[in-house]
């Protein structure tokens, strides 16, 4: 073997090893900073919805289910573009299900609050101090409004002022109701005056508002089914063409220009959708 030969192939072997070594040592960063970022935002997430999960295992199943679709889709494709796009999209997952959780909490707990409201104001009435207000309606309500009320008696217990117990709330439901419960609760404290009587009126307001809410849903239900055919309809079409000329449409998934058309399609559908759910987001 010329001895220019055996060189270039030694400097060949060596590129390729470092060239394995920075790739492991990215992967190990990517994966470290995954993990980390993925234990903090879905444990605090977590946390707040009150679901108690081993993080460390969800982020091990999110990686196994990432890696078992990537591989079953480049199976099925032979394209590296799919399989990314589909384990991106698992990989967002997770998240996407804490979100929908959330949402779920702060709207059944907005639903209870006029309740809520009114429990802690006819304990008031009755002669109860407001800690036992609120314990009794932490102890008579379901979750989630129950067990935020809960959480406000146990801090008190613990020996947290009332005030700072209130802001804690607001940090975990983050609603416009809690908001007025809090200023109503914290004026009466600073100030005085009939705080059963304001709580009574704030019950009320919530009701009435939570009717008009319930209307202006109920008009505009047709706008937002609108904005989600719309964002459905160019999907089932592709679809569709996919099943019946998959041929005539494998360019759309195994080019970048197809990748390409396809990442215009899901901006606009999402600017449509975002300004449709605009225009029928009233607020009250």
């Amino acid at each position: 073997m010329p001895a220019d030969l055996l060189v270039a192939l030694v400097a060949a072997g060596a590129c390729v090893g470092l060239a394995c070594v920075a790739t492991v040592h990215l992967l190990r960063q990517g994966g470290a900073r995954w993990r980390e970022r993925f234990g903090v935002e879905m444990g605090a997430g977590l946390r707040q919805s009150f679901v108690y999960l081993d993080i460390g295992r969800l982020f091990r199943l999110n990686v196994a289910v990432v890696c078992a679709l990537g591989l079953v889709v480049f199976w099925l494709t032979d394209e590296p573009l799919s399989m990314l796009a589909v384990a991106g999209i698992a990989g967002a997952l997770p998240g996407a299900a804490l979100a929908w959780l959330r949402a779920r909490r702060i709207a059944r707990l907005r639903a209870q609050l006029p309740d809520a409201v009114m429990l802690v104001a006819g304990a008031l009435r009755a002669g109860s101090s407001l800690p036992q207000a609120i314990a009794q309606t932490a102890r008579e309500l379901p979750s989630p409004a129950g067990r935020e009320f809960d959480l406000v008696v146990r801090e008190q217990r613990l020996g947290v002022g009332l005030d700072t117990a209130m802001s804690n709330l607001e940090r975990r439901a983050p609603l416009e109701e809690v908001t007025l419960f809090a200023a109503a609760v914290r004026i009466a404290q600073e100030s005085g005056g009939n705080l059963a009587e304001t709580l009574e009126r704030l019950a009320e307001t919530l009701r009435r508002k939570a009717a008009v809410e319930g209307k202006i849903d109920a008009l505009t239900a047709q706008g937002r089914l609108q904005g989600w055919v719309m964002a459905a309809l160019p999907v089932a079409v592709g679809a569709a063409l996919i099943v019946i000329e998959p041929q005539a449409m494998r360019p759309l998934w195994v080019t970048w220009q197809g990748w390409a058309v396809c990442g215009g399609i899901a901006v606009l559908l999402g600017l449509g959708l975002h300004v449709i759910r605009r225009i029928v987001d009233i607020d009250v």
